[in-house]
């Protein structure tokens, strides 16, 4: 999502034909049209909150295991965990913080013992200590993750939020690079794989993602793409919808992926409600309608730091947010 100045201080208070996830074996053939989506799910945010300097359970925190039991009990099967690599790995080319790694597995079990999948997901913009981070350093970073996880059920890699620091030309051998070392460790997970830029799906033709990954091949991947409903896509208008934003804006990536036997994760959308529910129903089945290349998705967002925020699904003591309503109509 893009993070705006306001959001930012609130915080500081394939070419493949099946689908295997966590070195299962491929779980269904490609779907007819009229299949349902495979892996509904949720952004659970808190590991990407607050300053760098804050620590865990003041500055940030990662969701307790109980939300996954939650969600899971709503009929969602996936789980898109954020988390910011500066925490993970405090030095480029180091070893991994074990306090974070363990908070990590902590929620890799409990989303495999809900039936969830988990995707790990370096919520970075592209960027560590806000520079762009070089090939060598994010292939190291995904080394290191991708080892404790390699044979792991259930997890699938996001090798990065919405890598604004590159350009599509620059982004994609970055990519192959990342997605090299990874299958060299001997990893058959799923790997969701972002254009530059925001990843919207509405841009990924026009603006240069399509021309960029012309071409790319791994044995199992997902390509993830977000999308909004305000006036320029950027989710940061919480009351604006555009008409006929929810079909219209997914048309032609899902024509692109579809013409080359692909597979999508939508990996962020939101709303809020009423004034979303027109707009948000039409993505949701749109989604449904197009399962073939829509594979998978997650919400934006739940999460137990959200407070008043107007797309948080996180249950309060009243029960169920109005938008779980909603999302599960459309499993």
């Amino acid at each position: 999502m893009h993070v705006n100045l306001t959001r930012r201080q609130a915080l500081s208070g394939l070419a493949v034909s099946g689908l295997a996830v966590g070195g299962a074996a491929g779980l269904s053939p490609a779907p007819a049209r009229s299949a349902e989506l495979t892996y509904p799910g949720v952004n659970l945010s808190g590991g990407e909150f607050g300053d760098l300097g804050r620590p865990l359970g003041q500055g940030y925190i990662y969701p307790p295991d109980q939300a996954f039991a939650y969600y899971a009990s709503r009929g969602l099967r996936l789980v898109r965990l954020p988390f910011r690599i500066e925490r993970l790995q405090p030095e480029p080319f180091g070893a991994l913080a074990e306090r974070d790694l363990a908070e990590l597995r902590r929620c890799a079990a409990s989303a495999r013992r809900h039936g969830l999948v988990l995707v790990l997901d370096p919520h970075n913009y592209g960027k560590r200590d806000d520079r762009p981070m070089e090939a060598a350093d994010l292939a190291d970073f995904w080394k290191r993750l991708a080892t404790p996880f390699r044979d792991a059920p259930g997890i699938a890699y996001g090798l990065m939020n919405e890598p604004v620091a590159y350009k599509p030309a620059e982004w994609r051998p970055i990519v192959d690079r990342v997605v090299a070392t990874i299958r060299d460790l001997g990893s058959d997970q799923l790997i969701m794989v972002p254009g530059a830029g925001w990843t919207g799906a509405h841009s990924w033709v026009s603006e240069g993602n399509a021309a960029a990954f012309e071409g790319f091949e791994d044995r199992n991947f997902m390509f993830e793409v977000h999308q909004y409903l305000d006036a320029n896509s950027s989710g940061t208008d919480l009351q604006t919808y555009v008409p006929g934003a929810g079909e219209d804006r997914l048309r032609a990536f899902t024509d692109w992926a579809r013409a080359r036997a692909c597979r999508a994760f939508l990996g962020e959308f939101g709303f809020a409600l009423p004034a979303g529910r027109t707009e948000a129903g039409a993505m949701l089945a749109y989604l449904k309608a197009n399962a073939d290349v829509w594979r998978a998705y997650a919400y934006w967002a739940g999460g137990p730091w959200w407070g008043d925020y107007a797309f948080s699904i996180e249950p309060d003591k009243a029960g169920d947010k109005p938008q779980m309503a909603l999302l599960r109509e459309y499993l």
